[in-house]
């Protein structure tokens, strides 16, 4: 089986486990509070966060107004952007059906993102990420010029995932149960 195969299977295997609202709201908020002992998140000023998909952490009890806050929003060119946003009212629903900045929100630099907190479908021990396939994230990630922390539950933290050159690795991986750095 090559890479690309074993990478869908593990989509698959991850996509047949549902947590319930109520484990799902409990664990999102512990990984919120690792975050937070986290000393990226304490030297950082500008976080770019996302808003949630219903099998993803929700992390926006994140939102800190010491920090700036930015979210993603895809770009008619297949692409991302990271917009600075004020309150969880600047949203509109986007590409996807995610929310995501409004059209008249300002762009961040790259440069200005000191962390990016990054959901993903799993994450294994060395940092490697699993997204949803279509390579969106990952390209846009390589553009940023700051640390990468996956979040994701318990049971999306998996031994070892297979990666190719494109793929970016997270610094550490940020789960209810702890703290993963990457080896």
């Amino acid at each position: 089986m090559g890479i690309k195969e074993e990478k869908a299977a593990l989509r698959a295997e991850m996509s047949g486990v549902l947590l319930r609202p109520d484990e799902r709201i409990i664990d999102s908020r512990a990984i919120c509070n690792r975050i937070r002992q986290l000393p990226e998140w304490a030297s950082a000023r500008v976080v770019l966060i996302y808003t949630a998909l219903a099998d993803e952490p929700d992390v926006f009890e994140l939102w800190d107004n010491d920090k700036r806050i930015c979210l993603p929003r895809y770009r008619a060119d297949r692409t991302y952007e990271a917009a600075y946003v004020e309150s969880q009212t600047e949203l509109t629903i986007g590409q996807f059906g995610i929310r995501e900045p409004l059209p008249g929100a300002d762009c961040v630099d790259p440069s200005a993102v000191d962390l990016v907190i990054v959901p993903g479908v799993a994450f294994d021990a060395a940092g490697v990420r699993l997204g949803r396939g279509r390579g969106f994230y990952d390209r846009w990630l390589q553009s940023l010029a700051a640390s990468y922390c996956g979040v994701g539950f318990d049971h999306q933290l998996v031994s070892e995932i297979p990666s190719e050159p494109h793929d970016v690795r997270m610094e550490a991986v940020v789960t209810p149960s702890g703290i993963f750095r990457a080896k």
